[in-house]
């Protein structure tokens, strides 16, 4: 398994001696820490990802904490090889160890589609095709956990995700990723993130790891009250 950076390299297979061979991540933002929503709140964040950020991937989303443990959430995620928009749910919880100090998780699941991929196979018994990204229907799941440590204004966060995606000339591929960082949360209305994550993908015919930062920005309010 080769690892490429930089993340855009990566994604769309231009690195030296890369042929890359998959159907698109669904999404490739970790979207901060969990549990920063409170019932009722609408939140839209905005992120970008690359080595070094922000650069190569950009992601966009609106949630709406529909109820203390329900969070709708939708979004669009692309890179100059893909674009997908995509549905889910997240399910937070809280833990209050001391005033300032909490435990917070939530597990996320989801489905999205749109278009990307490629395929530029070079193994005996397959072929290359010469389809755009932009022409190749593309789609998939994810499946994935966060976990944080909320100490005041910053929270300390992990999340893991899985997706299975599919693409048109494309084999089934899956993709794994795990990152974590710093999630700053500010005045109640505004977060900030930064982040590592360490991913990849796999299909029958290629397989590849991907390292990159993601900085990210958010902001909360009430649909009736305004910004809170």
């Amino acid at each position: 398994m080769r690892t490429l950076a930089p993340f855009a390299l990566a994604l769309v297979g231009l690195g030296a001696g890369c042929y890359a061979t998959y159907a698109p991540p669904v999404r490739t933002i970790t979207g901060g820490a969990p549990g920063r929503l409170a019932p009722g709140q609408i939140e839209v964040t905005g992120a970008s990802a690359g080595y070094p950020a922000p650069s190569g991937a950009g992601a966009g989303s609106v949630g709406w904490a529909a109820r203390p443990h329900l969070v709708v959430t939708g979004g669009v995620d692309g890179i100059q090889g893909h674009v997908l928009g995509w549905a889910g749910v997240r399910t937070p919880f809280r833990l209050h160890l001391r005033p300032r100090i909490s435990l917070n998780a939530d597990g996320e699941i989801g489905a999205g589609v749109g278009v990307g991929g490629t395929n530029r196979c070079e193994h005996q018994g397959c072929e290359p095709d010469d389809i755009r990204w932009f022409r190749r229907p593309a789609g998939g799941g994810f499946l994935g956990a966060a976990g944080a440590v909320r100490l005041g204004p910053v929270s300390i966060y992990a999340r893991a995700r899985g997706q299975v995606t599919g693409a048109q000339n494309v084999p089934a591929t899956q993709w794994a990723s795990i990152g974590g960082g710093l999630h700053f949360h500010i005045l109640e209305r505004a977060d900030v993130w930064i982040a590592e994550t360490y991913g990849g993908y796999a299909n029958g015919l290629d397989a590849q790891t991907i390292l990159f930062t993601e900085l990210g920005l958010g902001f909360r309010f009430d649909p009736y009250l305004g910004w809170r």
